[in-house]
């Protein structure tokens, strides 16, 4: 798929319609599931693969991938999907009283009670996404209620940020995942809604950033961390995934755009170079594609490729594009051609989520909330090919 011009690749109306013509309608037709909410994940034909708990970052990862469909077009079946998704929301919420606890069985008896903070970050980024597909106002309310509890039982008053989960608040290692998600689900919400409570919520999560998760020694992202946000001991304090080297640097674009404060690029920058040093394959049938893990000095510690990765470079391209820096257009360009033909299958809208270094499938099954990831990132492609296109 690689060929002498790859900006040709990014015509924006193909990649619209693969996205909402192949896509999106392949996912919604069978993963909505009648009983309620969304299966979780489909086998490499395309089947759902039942299981008999449900979680609620699935469902709310694909509630947001609806509701975005719905926002570019997409068939009516995207809004009744997008709908579908919402009422599951609400319905979790009511049943379980305060906050969403992390998983239930098909019959809605909760199976796993704990309110993680990613799960809830997730919440808040599906209503904004609903409120601005639909424009009822109950998403609103329900962000407001997602972000309250979190305030309520997650936040340290201490340390900073938020605790990984209710009621076990000591449970350690603490991660900077939860609050890179948290930062993506105020900014959408600050988008939708415009109110400056989202946009002083996101940032408190980049002064987190800017004083506890950024390395100023080596440019990179912590990923595991103490009570007090120094490093964990071991590997875990020593690991990098260049998956979210680059989700920040897309976040933190997006953060100085909504804020009007450029500053913080500067960290973006830093945080795209390490990622860009050491985080891809240089050979072998990956060639090209962003690999698990580094450790902070750089060096492999995984070197198999999972999905999302690849989408957040697309993302941190396309963010870097906007603000004119060269080669990035044809970054973005390369590497969606390169997701599209090393890890999706012949159907066009499945995937395997995991390849290792021989370009072998290590994924027999493909988990429905990564379709967040895809649906993003090349909704951001389309996004940027657009307001290109509208200024020639």
């Amino acid at each position: 798929m690689e060929t002498s011009n790859p900006v040709a690749a990014l015509d924006a109306a193909p990649l619209r319609s693969w996205l909402l013509d192949r896509v999106c309608p392949y996912w919604s037709e069978r993963v909505v599931d009648q009983r309620g909410g969304f299966f979780e994940s489909i086998d490499a034909e395309g089947r759902v693969t039942p299981a008999a708990v449900r979680h609620v970052l699935v469902q709310a990862r694909l509630t947001y991938v609806f509701s975005h469909a719905v926002l570019l077009g997409g068939a009516p079946a995207m809004r009744t999907a997008a709908d579908h998704g919402f009422a599951q929301l609400q319905q979790w919420s009511s049943s379980h009283r305060a906050g969403w606890a992390r998983a239930q069985s098909m019959d809605g008896t909760v199976v796993d009670g704990a309110r993680d903070a990613y799960d809830h970050a997730f919440i808040i980024f599906a209503s904004a996404w609903y409120f601005r597909a639909t424009g009822d106002r109950a998403a609103i309310a329900m962000a407001d209620d997602a972000y309250a509890f979190m305030l309520t039982h997650l936040a340290d008053p201490l340390h900073g940020g938020f605790f990984e989960e209710h009621p076990q608040v000591d449970r350690l290692p603490r991660r900077q995942n939860p609050h890179m998600h948290l930062l993506e689900a105020t900014l959408a919400m600050y988008a939708a809604t415009a109110a400056p409570k989202w946009l002083d919520a996101s940032r408190q999560l980049v002064s987190l950033f800017e004083s506890r998760l950024f390395d100023v020694s080596t440019g990179s992202l912590g990923e595991f961390f103490q009570r007090d946000w120094s490093a964990a001991e071991g590997a875990e304090g020593e690991l990098r995934e260049p998956g979210h080297q680059f989700e920040w640097v897309w976040l933190l674009n997006e953060h100085a755009r909504a804020s009007g404060d450029p500053d913080i690029l500067v960290l973006a920058d830093r945080l795209f170079e390490f990622g860009a040093a050491f985080g891809f394959a240089s050979a072998g049938s990956l060639a090209g594609m962003v690999h698990d893990g580094v450790d902070r000095r750089g060096r492999l510690t995984a070197e198999t490729s999972l999905l999302w990765p690849q989408t957040e470079y697309i993302k941190a391209c396309v963010a870097r594009c906007e603000r004119g820096l060269p080669g990035m257009r044809e970054a973005v360009a390369l590497h969606v051609a390169r997701l599209r033909a090393i890890f999706f299958r012949p159907d066009g809208a499945n995937w395997c989520n995991q390849m290792s270094r021989m370009g072998e499938c290590l994924s027999p099954v493909t988990p429905a909330r990564v379709l967040y990831h895809v649906f993003l990132a090349i909704a951001e492609v389309i996004r940027s090919e657009e307001k290109i296109g509208n200024r020639r």
